[in-house]
């Protein structure tokens, strides 16, 4: 395709319209030299310029300096020439003119005329219009779909006449043309579209995916189709409107909730749903309520997505209704307490009882509450009182046809169950790979008492349910199992690196001498996993027999001598290990030059030091990342030299063991290298990582320079390393990131900015938290915070819960602060909105100590019943010696029914 300036020609008059130049792309294109134009009235090289109006445009510029556009869709062209390439439909090149005026000064001179050739995209237009009427389907989904996507102007006509095509796929590409372009024309279309295109329902979805897509406010009209005669009319409004999740549309919508057509209230409860319109949460019951399966069901669905706790009670009556018991369970999950606990239990005893159902809803129960309180186990313990043993076998009878999600779930709940059969099955689904980390848990709870159990499962034929019950074993720590476990080290590498760690979790020294045999091992992960168990153990006669194995004649012995003997700083055999750092084999030198960095020994610098010139560069790159754990200041002139050495690995390892030093010498050497950009990434990285140890203005200002280029480790470490630097000139640049468009970088200058702390950190991500389009970003944002600390730090925490996207990450952000800022995240309880109000109450809740409950009994006389309730809540499984009176009049006084309720359960014993 041919560039804008090979489409593009410029020439210019003066005020008597001779033309004064003419450049190459007239010359080419029009077949007249310049010298033969330069000189000629424009009116002699187009003669009929007066009579196609043209002459009248041009004189309007010269006489009143306006600027003048002819459209080629009425004027075509203003010099005539051939198309350039010829085209299927027209004759003449077919221009886009803009006429300027020329000016000196105050003095219109001339005029300056701009020739665009447009012939291709006007052929590109009639030809997509010949394409969108082809019988052929996919002729018409390639020209809606290269309508939608490419820079076509005034596509939008040709969009919305596709909206009506009888094929979803070209629907499909109109829809997403007609959002990208969101003009007031295709909006205004859309909204006439259904009023009058009602009964043609593939105009009506797609004009409904199209609005609800759009920026554009359209909810006026849209109301007003609420009141519309047309009842499908006011169905299609009360979908856009919820499609569009503009809380704007809740009153209106709850007026349409008493509307004469079924189907209308229908799609209403809906559109408040996706709302998620707490005033709604009354009416919405009423419909639940009065059992109608058709309005009930959605109800119930729209009140879960709205989320108002204090709908559970009503709704829990509705479990006995064989239609709406299904939805009714789904719901208590998301908004029930520990009072919905036994009914749903209850319901697992009856013969039909929608178990997957209702076990999820238990599950999502136990979440919730794990991960607001940290009290998951309280839902645990009510469903083992309440279950009754029909309902403990339902369960058990749901195991064989359960798979995946439905299968975990079983595992969960009957984990929080007792009795032989329990634990007997939950053994068994050991050989389920969708559940089996979910029975190892189940099964680790239930202690020594399964360990019979999980002892016959060593002999299974499946080799990963046999590294399952080593696993649970293991958590078990049951010495019984030592003798069994003992026995597999002689089995496969993987069962044997899990028995060494399950060994290793018992601590029982009957596995000394079966560890001490694995040292030699071929296979080094199961040589490092007897060697981690050994360290575990912690045997008495350790030290001798780690003496004789750092001369044992099998060099992978020694290297795992070395590294034991390192671990320990054992007195006797300290020569040993500096004679190692020169064994003949590379793999022991390299641990013994590991290994000795860590003990207080004058011959540990001058050995590492020498090894940064063994011949073996994987030598070398040992000595250089030990140094980094050597004190003093003789060894900087030998990392200095390290980073010219031939290897990666020594360069990588020698720039970091300067940073873990912060050597303020090594500056200039580290600012050449992180800047070098022949040096490979890793390198740079680590000395960008470097730089940040050091800190000071000079790092910032190399480091902001870094965050430019495009390579990803280079940014990324320089975002990590200001997150290091203390001088203000580091925030900036930190600031400036965490508006970057790009995702990633956003998210590394979020973690580097709760690194860093300062003032004006915390409004920054505050503001990152509130605005960001990734959900994860947001997130990220709000645990930043958490990490801050500060009382600006919460005081932006409870600014973002007003917002329902954040609420739940702001309380366990709150909630995991500490003790030392309860009294600053009390500050929420004054809060102006009852849901920041709310959450902060959960958030103390959580906290679990005397001081946050204390504040707690100060909102049972909040004027909002729901922030009572929760504070109602949050005392009764806390329990507080100062709240019982005032519990006791909330129980007989209050005007709330729920808090009422809630209050009356706490009080009882």
């Amino acid at each position: 395709m041919s560039s804008q300036e090979d489409r593009i020609g410029i020439l210019t008059t003066d005020s008597e319209l001779i033309v004064r130049s003419w450049d190459p792309w007239l010359e080419r294109v029009t077949g007249i030299p310049a010298a033969e134009a330069q000189g000629q009235p424009l009116t002699g090289l187009v003669p009929d310029l007066e009579q196609r109006g043209l002459l009248a445009r041009l004189e309007r510029v010269l006489r009143e300096g306006v600027v003048e556009v002819l459209a080629p869709t009425f004027h075509h062209y203003l010099i005539p020439c051939p198309p350039q390439p010829p085209s299927r439909y027209f004759d003449r090149m077919q221009q886009r003119v803009t006429l300027a005026p020329l000016r000196e000064g105050e003095n219109i001179v001339g005029t300056l005329v701009t020739i665009e050739d447009v012939t291709g995209r006007l052929e590109q237009e009639r030809e997509l219009a010949e394409q969108l009427a082809s019988p052929d389907e996919a002729t018409r989904v390639q020209a809606a779909r290269r309508l939608a996507e490419e820079e076509v102007e005034d596509a939008e006509p040709a969009l919305l006449e596709a909206l009506a095509d009888k094929s979803w796929r070209v629907r499909s590409q109109a829809v997403n043309g007609l959002v990208r372009r969101g003009g007031d024309r295709a909006v205004a279309a859309l909204l006439r579209a259904l009023r009058e295109e009602r009964h043609d329902l593939s105009v009506l979805n797609s004009a409904i995916q199209v609005l609800a897509m759009s920026n554009l406010d359209v909810m006026t009209p849209l109301i007003e189709f609420l009141r519309a005669p047309e009842a499908d009319l006011r169905i299609y409004a009360a979908l856009t409107l919820g499609e569009r999740r503009d809380r704007r549309a809740a009153p209106a919508l709850l007026n349409a909730l008493a509307d004469p057509d079924v189907n209308v209230r229908y799609h209403v409860i809906e559109a408040l749903g996706r709302l998620r319109a707490a005033e709604a949460v009354d009416a919405l019951l009423e419909i639940a309520e009065g059992r109608d399966f058709f309005l009930a069901f959605p109800a119930l669905d729209a009140l879960t997505q709205i989320g108002d706790p204090r709908a559970a009670p009503r709704i829990v009556p509705l479990l006995t209704d064989p239609l709406l018991r299904t939805a009714a369970a789904e719901a208590l999950g998301q908004l029930g307490d520990e009072q919905a606990v036994a009914p749903l239990a209850q319901l697992l005893s009856q013969p039909d009882a929608p178990t997957a159902i209702i076990v999820q809803a238990l599950v999502t129960l136990y979440d919730r509450y794990e991960a607001r309180y940290e009290e998951g186990r309280y839902i645990a313990d009510l469903t083992r009182r309440a279950l009754q043993p029909v309902g403990v076998q339902n369960l058990l009878d749901a195991l064989p046809a359960a798979h995946g999600d439905e299968l975990r779930n079983l595992a969960r709940v009957l984990g929080w169950l007792e009795g032989e059969a329990v634990e007997r099955a939950l053994t068994h689904l050991l050989g389920r790979p969708d559940a089996r980390a979910e029975v190892v848990q189940a099964l680790v709870r239930f202690g020594r008492r399964v360990t019979h159990l999980l002892l016959a499962q060593l002999a299974a034929d499946d080799r990963e349910t046999r590294q399952a019950a080593v696993m649970a074993l293991g958590r078990i720590g049951d010495p019984q199992a030592v003798p069994a476990l003992i026995d597999l080290l002689s089995g496969s590498s993987e069962l044997m690196v899990a028995t060494a760690g399950a060994l290793a979790r018992i601590g029982d020294r009957r596995a000394f001498e079966p560890l001490l045999a694995l040292l030699g091992h071929p296979e080094a992960a199961v040589r490092q996993a007897a060697i981690s168990a050994l360290n575990s153990i912690g045997h008495p006669d350790m030290a001798a027999h780690i003496a004789q194995r750092l001369k044992d004649p099998n060099p992978w012995v020694r290297e795992s001598a070395v590294q034991i003997a390192g671990y320990f700083g054992y007195a006797n055999c300290l020569d040993q290990l500096f004679a190692a750092c020169h064994d003949e084999d590379e793999t022991v030198r390299r641990a013994a030059l590991g290994s000795i960095a860590h003990l207080d020994d004058p011959r540990v610098a001058p050995t590492l030091q020498k090894a940064l010139h063994d011949d073996r560069p994987r030598v070398r790159a040992v000595a250089a990342r030990s140094l980094g754990l050597v004190e003093g200041r003789e060894i900087l002139s030998s990392l200095l030299g390290a980073l010219q050495d031939p290897d990666l690995w020594v360069r990588y390892y020698a720039a970091r063991s300067l940073g873990q030093h912060a050597f303020p010498e090594a500056l200039d050497a580290l600012v050449r290298l992180a800047l070098d950009g022949e040096e490979v990434p890793m390198v740079r990285a680590s000395a960008v990582w470097a730089l940040g140890q050091i800190g000071g203005s000079r790092v910032a200002g190399t480091l902001a320079a870094l965050l430019e280029t495009t390579e990803k480790d280079i940014w990324q470490s320089a975002l990590e390393a200001l997150g290091q630097v203390g001088h203000p000139d580091a925030l900036p640049p930190l600031l400036a990131a965490a508006r970057s468009p790009d995702a990633e970088r956003r998210l590394g200058a979020i973690q580097a900015l709760a690194q860093r702390g300062g003032e004006g950190v915390a409004g920054a991500l505050q503001w990152v938290a509130a605005t960001d389009t990734e959900a994860a970003v947001s997130q990220a944002a709000i645990e930043a915070l958490a990490r801050l600390g500060t009382p600006e730090a919460v005081a932006a925490l409870l600014s973002l819960a007003v917002d329902p996207r954040h609420r739940e990450g702001c309380m366990a952000a709150l909630a995991g602060m500490g003790v030392d800022t309860i009294e600053e995240v009390g500050r929420g309880l004054s809060h102006l909105h009852p849901a920041v109000r709310r959450v902060t109450v959960s958030a103390l809740a959580r906290m679990k100590h005397p001081k946050a409950s204390a504040l707690l009994t100060t909102v049972l006389n909040d004027e909002d019943a729901s922030v009572r309730l929760e504070a109602v809540l949050a005392l009764r499984r806390l329990g507080s010696r100062f709240a019982g009176p005032m519990l006791a009049r909330l129980a007989h006084t209050d005007p709330d029914p729920e808090v009422r309720r809630a209050a009356q359960t706490a009080l009882q014993p």
